[in-house]
């Protein structure tokens, strides 16, 4: 893992420029990405070559990122897919030789499908797993950092198709967040929404649950909403534990 972890530092310094704090923050969630994907390859008793391969995606899903950084001076969702530009660098750059990948097809398709809302129907059982540990995970890191980033305000009214794609376990649209309330509900999401149980152990284990509720600042006439939407997501983990 470290020969690996090296050449994909070596590779962030030689391309782009550490001392922009866009690289500095992409570069870190990639190593954090990577380890939590450890973390959870043993947490599924995964073998060993699965394991250095789950830390590999890990460490490469967010190639994109660093482009997006060089093209357009910041991150942003809707016009930029940095899973198919991440997936762009590893078909066309010598990037995936020198990391050895055998699973060239499975390491792409994962780091493709991590941004998508759903993913694709034609994926075998095998990428579909690792697919959906890097959501996890991702969604995971991103969580902490958002923990870390100021107070979300749930003030607002909700929009109705983000307050009934998440009572309904519809996955939520970017597109349709139009204030903090939205992407408070957006975050709890995240959590309500992990693939593994094994997933949901680490987020509650580790604080990122109670972290996200703590940065809520819910006001008085939204506490019967805010209620309503933690409850949802409580549920989950109930029925995990019955």
């Amino acid at each position: 893992m470290n020969k690996y972890l090296e050449y994909f530092t070596n590779y962030v310094q030689k391309n782009y420029d550490m001392n922009n704090p866009l690289i500095s923050k992409k570069y870190y969630h990639s190593l954090r990405v990577a380890k939590l994907m450890i973390l959870l390859a043993k947490k599924l008793n995964l073998s060993n070559e699965d394991i250095l391969l789950a830390f590999k995606i890990g460490l490469c899903h967010d190639l994109g990122r660093f482009k997006e950084v060089i093209r357009n001076g910041q991150f942003n969702n809707q016009t930029f897919d940095h899973g198919a530009y991440s997936n762009k660098i590893l078909y066309n750059d010598e990037f995936i030789k020198y990391m050895d990948i055998k699973e060239h097809l499975l390491f792409r398709k994962a780091i493709y499908c991590h941004n998508k809302i759903d993913l694709n129907d034609n994926l075998t059982k095998r990428e579909e797993l690792f697919a959906n540990m890097l959501r996890d995970m991702d969604k995971i890191d991103i969580l902490g950092l958002r923990a870390t980033g100021g107070t979300l305000n749930f003030n607002n009214e909700a929009t109705l198709v983000i307050f009934n794609n998440y009572m309904n376990n519809q996955k939520i649209d970017l597109n349709d967040i139009n204030n903090q309330t939205d992407s408070a509900i957006l975050y709890l999401s995240f959590i309500k929404d992990l693939i593994f149980n094994a997933s949901y152990d680490m987020a509650v284990e580790n604080g990122y649950l109670d972290n996200l509720l703590s940065i809520i600042n819910v006001s008085n006439d939204k506490k019967e909403l805010f209620d309503t939407i933690v409850k949802k997501l409580y549920e989950r983990g109930n029925k995990y534990v019955r």
